[in-house]
């Protein structure tokens, strides 16, 4: 059977057996990121919508599982922003009502988390990961070319919002391009922020798509200034 959704299973970071669902028309998001792995966002949008129907998804993911046994992990997530999915409460309810043993995770750009209704949807998840890569707003123009109706603060907001409210797995990690998002201000920014939040993890990764590597100094003095932070930090930088 050839899926429209359902994308390979795979290992991610440290996470065994995941399997990737993706139904957003590539690509569809709120952001047009200068490193994006998925390339130029070809719709860029601030308002939800029903790409397809929810059910028409979940037949499918019954489908593969039924046919090739359950991943221990759905990942909701892909070519764009996973929460733009106006059937997405209802896609992560009828997993959760069908695969008991199954842990639904989406991995979010965070831009949608100051509406509460996406808030509502995304803490439906076990998991919930997302991306910030700077607190200082040119930095924030600059690399992730957000929408029109997508502003830094809106995104901090809702960062924290939902952080107070989720009982899940939360965890954030941030991405350094040179020359864009690697000043000492948003270093320090960032401590402050992520610190704030107190996520249960915190990766620090380098934009691998794309970008010039960080120098050893840059990469040292990141370390510097997250030392001695109260949660689980990893760096692959």
């Amino acid at each position: 059977m050839e899926y429209r959704f359902v994308k390979d299973m795979k290992d991610i970071r440290g996470f065994k057996n995941v399997l990737n669902i993706d139904f957003s028309p590539k690509k569809t998001c709120t952001y047009d990121c200068v490193n994006c792995v998925a390339g130029r966002t070809n719709f860029l949008i601030g308002e939800r919508k029903e790409f397809h129907p929810a059910e028409d998804i979940f037949d499918e993911i019954k489908s593969y599982i039924d046919d090739k046994g359950a991943p221990d992990y759905i990942m909701l997530t892909g070519s764009g922003e996973p929460t733009l999915y106006a059937g997405f409460g209802r896609l992560v309810t009828s997993i959760k009502g069908e695969f008991k043993d199954v842990k639904a995770w989406v991995y979010t750009n965070f831009s949608l988390l100051h509406r509460d209704e996406v808030r509502k949807e995304a803490a439906l998840c076990d998991m919930v990961w997302g991306n910030l890569n700077t607190v200082i707003e040119e930095e924030f123009m600059q690399m992730y070319r957000p929408h029109v109706s997508v502003t830094l603060k809106n995104v901090m907001e809702g960062i924290r919002k939902f952080k107070a409210e989720y009982k899940g797995n939360f965890a954030m990690d941030t991405r350094f391009l040179k020359g864009i998002n690697d000043s000492e201000k948003n270093v320090s920014g960032l401590r402050e922020f992520v610190t704030s939040v107190n996520p249960g993890k915190y990766d620090i990764l380098d934009a691998k798509y794309g970008g010039q590597p960080l120098s050893e100094d840059f990469v040292r003095m990141v370390k510097e200034k997250f030392a001695g932070v109260s949660f689980t930090i990893e760096f692959h930088i």
